[in-house]
């Protein structure tokens, strides 16, 4: 009456093991990161997708999109496409639109392509227009060396 079947596929899987879609992938992805105002960290930060930053770093950001919240402070370097400053940057923000909203405050240089500045906001540093202005900056090649010269040895 009772058969014990050889054939496995017929038993259903655990939910542990079952694959996770791939449409399942690409909504969490998409969710913005929010690093909260009570959140300090030291190192850098990166990631492809969108953060609302509103705690402290002493590191460099390097993000698709990113709002810098009122409260928060960020000492180091940006890279990103899309950059909104309400807060404190101390360091040099690189991306393609830049907006420095009332109330931001930026130490450092901006490049960009394309800046808008709202009334009330401060900046000390350069403004820069740059084409490719989110992708990080390469480091200079150290000079060509001479061969050395065998025919002495």
């Amino acid at each position: 009456m009772f058969k014990r079947s050889e054939d496995k596929a017929d038993t259903p899987q655990p939910k542990e093991a079952r694959p996770v879609s791939s449409n399942a992938v690409k909504t969490s992805s998409q969710a913005p990161s929010i690093i909260g105002s009570d959140v300090r960290l030291k190192g850098n930060l990166v990631t492809s997708g969108e953060v609302q930053f509103d705690g402290a770093i002493e590191g460099d950001l390097e993000c698709g999109s990113l709002t810098v919240g009122e409260s928060a402070e960020i000492s180091g370097s940006i890279v990103s496409d899309m950059v909104v400053v309400h807060g404190k940057v101390s360091g040099t923000v690189r991306a393609k639109n830049v907006r420095l909203e009332r109330g931001s405050k930026v130490l450092g240089d901006v490049l960009h392509e394309d800046l808008a500045v709202a009334s009330g906001a401060h900046i000390e540093g350069h403004l820069k227009r740059v084409d490719n202005a989110a992708t990080k900056a390469k480091p200079a090649a150290a000079p060509a060396q001479p061969a050395p010269n065998r025919a002495a040895e």
